[in-house]
């Protein structure tokens, strides 16, 4: 039995991939359910690998978690979002109406249309296979990402973000997007999602109403929808608080579920990463329970295991060694589990 490790996306991963974007069922952008806008994001991630980038760009980096030679789980780091036609989302602001004659005072909510995101990176995709579920591998990946950039900080922006995919009823409706988006877009909105998946988010910008919505003309089931992460969301949108992202009202334009953000060197993960060069390659069952990568970009290799550190120096076992290529000697990054 091999020991699972984290990659970056190969062209040969697509039928596992397609196969856990199936089980998504609908509502991720970034992992389309439809094997044509599908393939072209693999593409589009396995030559982003490719650019030896310098600085944030319109790259995507797709990393996979490669089980016993299967992809069971996906995850990937944007670099800079929204280069070409701008990032929109909603920022929730508040306005504030007074009457002297009335003498009433009232508040509502606005859903405000912004790009306050742009050029923003942004972490998303993340995804495991049903049966890879409950040991660990969702943390795992999440956590990997921050790795990844810790690995390579000039690659993505400064401020980063990720928009969780928003609530939905049990038979597939989307009431955020039946009261408003599909008023001005004129499609369903997994027409509308696959359409921004395959062809980037143009269309938004071209079709959005450019002005302020009141949320009180919204149906009351549509207004509880803002912010609201789906069910089986919860959890990522749980770890990315723990991570030290941050909800500030902002939400997505289809469905209204809640971005968080945050900059990259805030976050826990790298501010409590570590290098050390191998010392040895032995047994490490006394040792600490990490996160342990090697490489950087294309290179990138990330394994969930037992090291014992000391100092700048330490060591793997034999099986760590192999999944991430390393020998006595190499450079690793480790952060605590």
């Amino acid at each position: 039995m091999t020991l699972p490790f984290i990659r970056p996306v190969r062209e040969t991963d697509f039928d596992d991939i397609f196969a856990l974007a199936q089980q998504a069922g609908g509502g991720m952008t970034n992992l389309p359910a439809q094997e044509d806008a599908l393939r072209a994001r693999v593409e589009f991630a396995v030559q982003s690998f490719g650019v030896r980038a310098s600085e944030p760009g319109p790259e995507v980096y797709m990393m996979v978690l490669e089980r016993e030679g299967k992809v069971v789980g996906t995850a990937a780091i944007f670099s800079a979002i929204g280069l070409d036609s701008g990032f929109v989302n909603y920022k929730v602001n508040w306005t504030f109406h007074a009457s002297e004659q009335l003498h009433k005072r009232i508040q509502r909510r606005l859903l405000v249309p912004t790009h306050d995101f742009t050029g923003s990176g942004e972490v998303g995709s993340l995804f495991l296979a049903s049966d890879a579920r409950g040991g660990g591998f969702g943390k795992f990946l999440a956590r990997a990402r921050y790795m990844f950039i810790a690995q390579s900080p000039m690659i993505v922006g400064e401020r980063i973000c990720a928009e969780l995919r928003g609530w939905r009823s049990p038979d597939g409706k989307q009431p955020f997007w039946d009261a408003l988006g599909k008023n001005f877009f004129d499609m369903d909105f997994e027409e509308a999602d696959v359409h921004n998946a395959a062809n980037g988010n143009q269309f938004i910008a071209d079709l959005m109403p450019r002005i302020s919505i009141y949320v009180c003309l919204l149906p009351e089931e549509a207004r509880e929808c803002i912010g609201k992460p789906h069910e089986s969301a919860v959890p990522a949108y749980n770890m990315l608080l723990d991570e030290g992202f941050e909800y500030n009202d902002y939400v997505d334009i289809f469905d209204g579920g809640p971005l968080v953000d945050a900059k990259v060197s805030n976050l826990k993960t790298i501010q409590n990463s570590r290098m050390l060069t191998v010392q040895d390659v032995a047994d490490t069952s006394s040792g600490q329970d990490a996160i342990i990568v090697s490489g950087a970009v294309d290179t990138f290799r990330a394994v969930h295991a037992r090291l014992i550190a000391d100092g700048d120096r330490g060591i793997i076992d034999s099986e760590t060694a192999t999944a991430l290529g390393a020998e006595k000697g190499s450079k690793i990054r480790w952060v605590a589990w």
